[in-house]
């Protein structure tokens, strides 16, 4: 049987996720990257996309988060992110619609702050809809 570790997701508004996992795997601003049990301390930001998550049981499970930060020390994995939705969760037409304005928001001319706050909306909106396998 594989090695385990414990798994959180955690946001303002409440906890995500909390189990026993055999490995995570997550992009952060440097680069993806996994992690097993036993992996050496650390503390990364998180870029706004997919946690892929294997439980205890080996089945996977995959997580939409809005950045944040990931940190691992020994064998207790947290994350902590402003949004974070699991596959099942997503409004898929407010997700669109959220698209759909994000990218008029950066079709006008705008400042530089507006224009990306619509990036971060465009990027998360588009993957709440991967998440959801619709595109």
């Amino acid at each position: 049987m594989a090695k385990t570790f414990n798994f959180e997701i955690v946001t303002p508004v409440r906890v995500v996720y909390n189990g026993v996992v055999q490995g995570i795997s997550a992009d952060g601003t440097e680069g993806s990257f996994g992690v097993l049990a036993d992996h050496a301390p650390m503390i990364t930001e998180l870029k706004t996309g997919i946690i892929m998550v294997e439980d205890s049981s080996g089945k996977t499970m995959h997580f939409a988060a809005e950045g944040g930060f990931l940190e691992v020390v020994a064998n207790n994995v947290v994350v902590l992110t402003d949004t974070c939705i699991k596959e099942g969760e997503v409004d898929i037409e407010k997700a669109r619609a959220e698209k759909d304005a994000a990218e008029k928001a950066l079709a006008k001319v705008g400042s530089a702050e507006e224009k990306e706050r619509a990036q971060a909306a465009l990027k998360r909106a588009n993957t709440w809809l991967k998440l959801a396998n619709v595109h």
